[in-house]
């Protein structure tokens, strides 16, 4: 696959170190590139093609490089060595990528590559917005946890392996002169399958999930007191309010939100809080106190805040300003 012309995919070439990193730039994201050794020569070749929210990249460096990617924050990228090896740093993970392990890194995430001279992949870039607005559409849940996939894919069997000869599968219609992929319905059905195929055979963080049962539908009364907590989380909402406007029992209304969310309706109340708090820690608009935040959401025990804080987002409140604030210029910029 990886040493033919594929007539569908644009060609990217270039024995330039610099023009390289502004290729592939162009189809991933900014990055560092370097070779490995000084007599090294660069023989950069890159076919890609996207169809919807995918994109494909059948790519070589021809050369032993070290790449330092900016972390993606908008896609997904799934990267399966066709020939020679890759080591991937990815946080506390070595990644000793090759024909029979692939690799998986989501948003936000850092890491560094270094490719062997003779190492080609083909890399699948899907978009975030698409994957886990896929991922939310199969539990019927638009409020399912943060999606992260376990970084390495056993290719010598198993579901990855199938996902794999899916994947090729769309490859060869995409090459084909009339294929299937001409129709844009047939499209979406095919990227589709890909998304589906990821999250079903690759361990993540909605495995567990993904394998269980589809829910039953939520009952009206349960739907409105969620509903109503959804669109007024500031306000002073008890469970005797929420009863009446659901026109049900203080009784019913907990029997229903244990069946259906496994929490109480306060306790599904304080995670919307929660998520309150988080969204507003990330906007540099507002106020760089997390005091301040937790105080406006009803967090009195800031201690007890900042552990279920952490519990749910895997981060200190802390952290999450720290992070989300704007670099102070240096001295003299």
């Amino acid at each position: 696959m990886s040493g033919r012309r594929l007539e569908n995919f644009e060609l990217l070439q270039s024995s330039d170190l610099d023009e390289t990193r502004h290729l592939v730039a162009s189809k991933f994201c900014e990055h560092r590139l370097a070779l490995a050794r000084a007599d090294g020569a660069l023989d950069y070749a890159h076919q890609h093609a996207r169809i919807g929210e995918l994109s494909f990249s059948l790519m070589r460096y021809g050369a032993a490089v070290h790449i330092e990617p900016r972390e993606p924050e908008s896609f997904y990228l799934v990267q399966l060595p066709l020939a020679g090896t890759d080591l991937i740093e990815l946080g506390r993970h070595t990644l000793h990528c090759s024909a029979e392990l692939a690799s998986v890194i989501g948003p936000d995430e850092s890491f560094r590559m270094n490719w062997s001279a003779d190492c080609s992949k083909l890399a699948i870039r899907i978009e975030r917005e698409a994957l886990e607005r896929h991922a939310r559409s199969l539990l019927g849940d638009r409020r399912c946890p943060p999606l992260h996939f376990r970084p390495d894919m056993d290719l010598r069997g198993g579901g990855a392996s199938v996902w794999l000869r899916t994947v090729q599968k769309l490859l060869a219609e995409l090459q084909a002169e009339v294929g299937m992929l001409d129709s844009p319905l047939l499209q979406v059905q095919f990227e589709q399958l890909v998304m589906s195929g990821l999250l079903v055979w690759q361990p993540n963080s909605l495995s567990e999930l993904l394998g269980r049962p589809a829910p039953e539908p939520l009952p009206a009364h349960i739907r409105r007191a969620e509903e109503y907590m959804r669109a007024n989380p500031g306000a002073p909402i008890t469970v005797e309010s929420l009863a009446a406007l659901s026109g049900i029992s203080v009784r019913t209304l907990y029997s229903g939100f244990r069946r259906h969310h496994g929490m109480t309706p306060m306790r599904y109340l304080r995670n919307l809080r929660l998520e309150r708090v988080r969204e507003q820690l990330l906007d540099p608009e507002q106020p760089r106190s997390v005091t301040t935040l937790a105080i406006r959401w009803g967090f009195l025990e800031l201690g007890r805040f900042a552990a279920e804080y952490r519990k749910r987002y895997g981060e200190l409140p802390s952290t999450t300003l720290q992070r989300a604030s704007p670099a102070r210029p240096a001295p003299g910029d």
